[in-house]
């Protein structure tokens, strides 16, 4: 019998709430690797993270017998106790899925990473706001 191999591909967004700006420079690169770092824990794989002042996306390779909503909720849960532990939870930083999580065959994949990493040029064009409306409902 030939085997089988199933990845499940999650294409996360988490947006601060009301979509505020407030993601600075200086905390987001640590709290990319924390988010990186608890999905890790859940023994997935984070492709990537990355995001603007206001949104973050996250492409996350999902072991198969973890469900997206578990998924989400130990990254929000993990992510808001470091959040108040640097007492930033108070900027009303939100986790909010703006996305459906979805599976992806393998050569989406790079257009995604390609995605998270060219978030400055594309919301240049397409402001975060409009795009979350279309995206979200």
């Amino acid at each position: 019998m030939a085997n089988s191999y199933y990845s499940s591909y999650e294409h996360i967004v988490f947006s601060t709430k009301r979509r505020q700006n407030w993601l600075s420079l200086k905390i987001a690169p640590e709290l990319h690797r924390y988010l990186g770092g608890a999905v890790k824990k859940q023994n997935c794989i984070p492709l990537i993270v990355g995001g603007m002042p206001n949104h973050i996306h996250m492409l996350v390779r999902k072991k198969s017998d973890l469900t997206s909503a578990d998924l989400i909720k130990e990254i929000k849960r993990s992510s808001s106790e470091w959040l108040s532990a640097r007492e930033l939870l108070t900027a009303n930083f939100i986790g909010r899925m703006a996305m459906e999580p979805f599976r992806s065959v393998i050569w989406d994949v790079d257009t995604i990473v390609q995605y998270i990493t060219n978030q400055e040029r594309h919301h240049a064009s397409i402001p975060w706001e409009v795009e979350f409306k279309e995206i979200a409902h």
